[in-house]
């Protein structure tokens, strides 16, 4: 084999080598879009899912969600706070927060000034 054809062997080993390296990242940490190279988020557990125990409900309507993770990462940053219950449903992205205590749309903005979404709409639910 000449020079020409060994460097071009080499270069295509390369790339395969590489395109098996992204598809096992892939594999082993998912492929969302606001995560790609990370694994997915855990969940957080709330201790108190009785929604009778709850006294506030509230409905968010919140934009720039696209994917599962998206949604678990909302929800993890409602239900970080304490008395608070939240369920994300990314269809409608939309969020539900059942809360021990009265809250206002500068509580939710607080909650998720961390997170690159938009709080669009906040509403009280009444049960």
């Amino acid at each position: 084999m000449d020079s020409q054809t060994i460097f071009a062997v080499l270069i295509f080993a390369a790339a395969i080598l590489l395109m098996i390296g992204m598809m096992r990242k892939k594999l082993l940490h998912g492929g969302s879009c606001c995560g790609e190279h990370e694994a997915p988020d855990a969940k957080v557990k709330v201790a108190d899912k009785n929604i009778s125990h709850y006294d506030h409900h509230y409905e968010l309507t919140i934009e720039g969600m696209v994917c599962s993770n998206c949604a678990t990462r909302v929800e993890n940053a409602l239900n970080r706070n304490d008395g608070i219950y939240a369920k994300v449903d990314l269809g409608n992205k939309k969020a539900v927060v059942h809360s021990k205590r009265e809250l206002t749309k500068d509580d939710a903005f607080g909650y998720l000034r961390e997170l690159p979404y938009t709080l669009m709409e906040f509403g009280e639910i009444n049960k």
